[in-house]
């Protein structure tokens, strides 16, 4: 009796854990070690190679890769080919969500903001200085000038009295002359177009860039490696400032065939949404994991190629349409990381950390990338 019973009871537990088990399984959800290998070929580090124009309301262009910590512009410069040689450069992440090598990542990491007020502070005083320069100059052509009229002058007088005199250094010192005359008003002409014709709201301020991708566990040495093996062009820039969204597409126009390609939960454009309106619902506490390239090739960087992460962590606060705040650990080279829920599903694009803080960091929610995606084909 005692051993039947036993054998009800064993036969119970038996059952519940076989309930248990199928109700997992069928729930779709993955561990975190499930959820890497088999998404990890769709997320691809991304660098862009860029710098700044910056076209005076003279059509006069300026240009320069940066502003740093204190204000002041980097790689200023009138030539185009000085900052070309020596540009600006960041890593990011991204991962694609079609077949056809469209790829989705941050604004900031695809285009590259600039504060145009800090900017038009920073060419106020350079044009002041400029100014300052031309005047200087204009002295110095001035002096050089006086000095060629003078071994004129002095020529002139010795051929006045009878003295051999070499016409041909005369006619020298003349077309020295007339070569500063045209330096002179050149630079009289610009100082005066810098002085009075400098309307800052009409100058234009755009980024020149150039962008391209590698892959896990795929060896780069050099930009070349992202930029002449799998460029990138920019199909769409999100205008919401509260959605710092880019959509990139490889030039090739075809998404490798062992890369993985994500899919965001719920409604909306087919191409890039699962249907699924149910796992959408985020909720405090619950387990995100993300796959991007924290600190770029500062960690990515192996001897087997560069190697992309996952880390995770939980929801700390009650989402809404402009964020979702996680646990999840980051450092600068995860933006545009995709945040992944247990199902395996983009929940989330990571773009910014709280600041102050390493384990506190933002996503951009799946309502902001459905408007985002709604028309892209």
């Amino acid at each position: 009796m005692i051993i039947k019973q036993k054998c009800k009871k064993a036969a119970f537990l038996g059952g519940m854990f076989l309930v248990i088990f199928l109700l997992v399984a069928c729930s779709g959800k993955k561990d975190a070690e499930e959820i890497f290998n088999s998404q990890k070929s769709g997320v691809v580090l991304v660098l862009n190679k860029f710098y700044y124009e910056v076209e005076m309301p003279s059509g006069q262009k300026l240009f320069f890769k940066g502003i740093n910590n204190n204000g002041e512009l980097e790689g200023f410069t009138a030539d185009e080919r000085e900052v070309q040689q020596n540009p600006a450069m960041l890593n990011g992440t991204g991962f694609f969500i079609s077949e056809d090598g469209l790829l989705v990542t941050n604004r900031h990491v695809a285009a590259t903001d600039i504060d145009e007020k800090q900017l038009k502070q920073q060419l106020q005083r350079i044009i002041r200085s400029a100014i300052l320069q031309y005047a200087y100059a204009q002295q110095q052509l001035e002096v050089q000038y006086d000095q060629l009229e003078q071994q004129r002058q002095t020529l002139i007088r010795y051929y006045e009295m009878g003295q051999n005199v070499d016409i041909a250094q005369v006619r020298q010192i003349q077309a020295e002359q007339e070569r500063i005359k045209a330096l002179y008003q050149n630079v009289t002409a610009n100082a005066r177009n810098l002085r009075y014709n400098t309307n800052f709201n009409d100058i234009s301020i755009h980024v020149v860039c150039a962008l391209g991708i590698s892959y896990d566990g795929v060896k780069v040495q050099s930009p070349a490696d992202f930029l002449d093996k799998n460029p990138c062009e920019i199909i769409k820039i999100s205008p919401d400032k509260d959605a710092d969204l880019a959509l990139l597409q490889l030039k090739s126009r075809k998404t490798p065939e062992n890369a993985y390609v994500f899919q965001f939960a719920g409604e909306g454009n087919k191409k890039f949404f699962n249907g699924k309106e149910s796992e959408t619902k985020l909720k405090i506490d619950q387990q995100l994991y993300m796959i991007g390239y924290n600190a770029g090739l500062v960690l990515a960087n192996t001897e087997k190629g560069i190697s992309v992460q996952m880390t995770s962590g939980r929801i700390t606060q009650t989402p809404d349409n402009d964020r979702v705040l996680y646990s999840i650990p980051t450092v600068q080279g995860s933006s545009g990381s995709p945040v992944v829920d247990e199902y395996g599903n983009v929940v989330a694009v990571n773009f910014a950390k709280l600041a102050g803080s390493d384990n506190f960091n933002f996503g951009i929610p799946v309502s902001r990338v459905r408007e985002f995606l709604k028309d892209v084909k």
